[in-house]
Formats: C-alpha cells, structure tokens, sequence
C-alpha cells in the first residue's frame, strides 16, 4: 500500500489537483476488498518488474480482485460504484505494463473497463474520485488506441466535457486536449467520418488550444537542442501542464500522418510527404524534451514511447537514433515493456544486420 501512495499514485493523479489516488483511494481500500486487491496487485506487478520481487504475488492479487469484480459488471448499481471503477483503473494499469509499447491489445477485463467508463461518462456528477477515476480511465484508452492504431473503445461522446476555451484551471485545460486526442484517434481509425471538414475542425481546436493556453503552459525555461543533445531542454511548471501539452503533440502526429489533403499522386506528392515527416519528428523531439526535462514522472517517459514506437522508422540520422533508443531503454527501466518497440525500430534501421 505504501509502495503505490509513494511510487504510482503520482501516475494517476497527473491531472487531479486533489490527489485522489494518493489521498482518497487508500481509505476507501479499507473498506473495499476489491479496491484493495487491485492496488496490492499494481503494486506487487511493478515491484516484480523494477526488483526481483515475486511475479506470483500480483497473480494471486489479481485473480483474488477479478473474482468480485467481474460478477458485478452487469448489476447497474455497481458500474456506478466509484470504488469499483478506481479498481478498474488501477488493474488496467497493472495489464498496461505488461502489454508491449508497439502494440498487441489485449482483452481481458479491459471490456469491463469499458463498462465502467461508459456509466461515469453519463453521470452528472461533478469532481470527486468518480470524475477522477473517468479522466484516468480516458487517458488510458487513449494510450491503448494510439499504441494499436485502433478507434476509442467504445465509442464515448464525452457529453459532459467542456470544450470550450473559456479560461480555467490546468488541469481542466490539459483535459480538453486528451478529449482532442480522443476525438482524433475517433477520425482516424474509427468507421464514423473522414471528410476534410471534419479533418479541418479537429486541427483548427488543436490550434485554437495552443493559442489560447493559459500563461501557465508556457515553458519557464526553454533552451534549442546544443551540441551533443538532441532533443530541446523544456522545463514545464507541473505534472498537468507536461500532460496537456504532451497529448498535444500525440493529437498533432496523428493529424499530421492522416492528412486528407496530402496528394496521393503527382509532382507535389513526394515534397508533401517529407513536410509530413519532419512536422511529425519535431513533435516527437519536443515529447521527448518535455520528457527528459520533467523526468520526475515515469507517464511523461511513456507518453513519448508511444510517439517513438509509432514513428521512430522516420529517423535516419544515427545520433537521433541512439537518442530514441534511449528514451526507449529508460521507459523499460521504469517498469513499462519497450523491448518489442526496441526490436522493431532496430529491425527499421537496420541494426540487426
């Protein structure tokens, strides 16, 4: 319990100024078994992938979970349940770390997510662990979307989220842009529209949102990459800010790499796809910066993974290489798996030869 208030509630908290992970979640766990077992279960699956702690311990914390919780996914008032949906966000950390960066999405209890989620976005209730838990549940989806090239699951509407850019705090600000993301992984993947109106709305909010981002979200300290670095040195004021314009710059590749208008044949053809590619190496160069310059939190190294799994084969110089490459190496360090991506840009690059 102490190993997950000290070490991974940070992680879920990143967008959460009252700290409910850290603060809220271990009260409830005592009177929530199912809570519990799934805090006991994330904690021992970390601690078996950072130190030679026993695999099996998570295991057993995990079945033990999973035996109350999946009975009740189709009893009404238990999706409602906030306990209950805190849980399920903490186990679909516990299977994140175990699934490759580069993709292979598995199905386990993650439909039972889904359930949960689905029940909160619905709700009118406003702030405590429940919307705390929702945002979470967000930003997860988003990460198992992005990492598999694959739609929102399921297909949320977001109908309480406020989209406008009416000015408010960090944290409901960096939301805005994960709902964006959200919607662009909708765009690109799902079955639903893919006009050029449509495309040119999601970019226009994009733009719109780095326009008229609070003063906050400006770097307090921003240096070019120098000689021997490759990636710009961002310091960034907190763990909200690092997220919204991380998500940001997710949202701009995926825009940049489905762009409706970019000529399929002809003369402008080639020059429109190396623009596409130096756009989407500039954004996951400043993922990277925001990483290494706010290295305090292991999501802000994961966020950039993602980038780098997706798009790193569009690197050829060796020095950027061996700079991802590294990026990669100290993900897994911090407990995410990063190898398959590892293997698969080697592979892209030619490394193996």
């Amino acid at each position: 319990m102490r190993y997950f208030v000290e070490n991974l509630a940070s992680s879920f908290d990143l967008c959460d100024p009252d700290r409910h992970f850290a603060l809220v979640v271990p009260q409830r766990a005592a009177v929530c078994p199912t809570l519990l077992n799934a805090i006991l279960a994330a904690s021992a699956r970390h601690l078996s992938r950072v130190s030679d702690f026993d695999s099996y311990v998570a295991d057993r914390y995990h079945q033990e979970c999973l035996k109350h919780l999946i009975p009740m996914l189709n009893e009404t008032t238990a999706i409602m349940d906030e306990n209950l949906l805190a849980a399920t966000v903490i186990l679909r950390f516990l299977e994140e770390v175990e699934v490759p960066i580069s993709g292979a999405d598995t199905q386990s209890h993650l439909l039972g997510t889904h359930v949960f989620i689905s029940a909160q976005e619905r709700s009118t209730v406003i702030g405590g662990l429940r919307q705390a838990a929702f945002w979470v549940g967000l930003r997860q989806e988003v990460y198992m979307a992005f990492v598999n090239q694959r739609s929102i699951l399921p297909a949320l509407e977001h109908c309480n989220t406020n989209r406008s850019f009416d000015p408010t705090d960090d944290c409901t600000w960096a939301n805005r842009i994960i709902v964006l993301c959200a919607d662009v992984l909708r765009y690109c993947f799902g079955d639903g529209e893919h006009s050029v109106s449509s495309y040119n709305q999601l970019l226009k909010y994009s733009t719109d949102w780095m326009t008229y981002k609070p003063s906050s979200f400006t770097p307090i300290f921003y240096r070019e990459p120098k000689e021997g670095n490759i990636f710009p040195e961002i310091w960034l004021l907190s763990d909200s800010v690092v997220t919204g314009l991380q998500h940001y710059h997710l949202a701009r590749i995926l825009l940049t790499a489905h762009n409706p208008k970019v000529p399929r044949l002809g003369p402008g053809q080639r020059a429109a796809l190396q623009l596409m590619d130096e756009e989407i190496k500039n954004d996951v160069r400043m993922l990277c910066g925001m990483a290494e310059s706010n290295n305090q939190l292991h999501p802000n190294y994961v966020t950039a993974c993602m980038a780098i799994a997706m798009t790193g084969d569009r690197f050829t110089d060796r020095q950027e290489q061996e700079a991802l490459m590294q990026i990669l190496l100290k993900t897994e360090e911090h407990a995410w798996p990063t190898s398959t991506a590892q293997t698969h840009l080697k592979e892209a690059w030619g490394w193996m030869e």
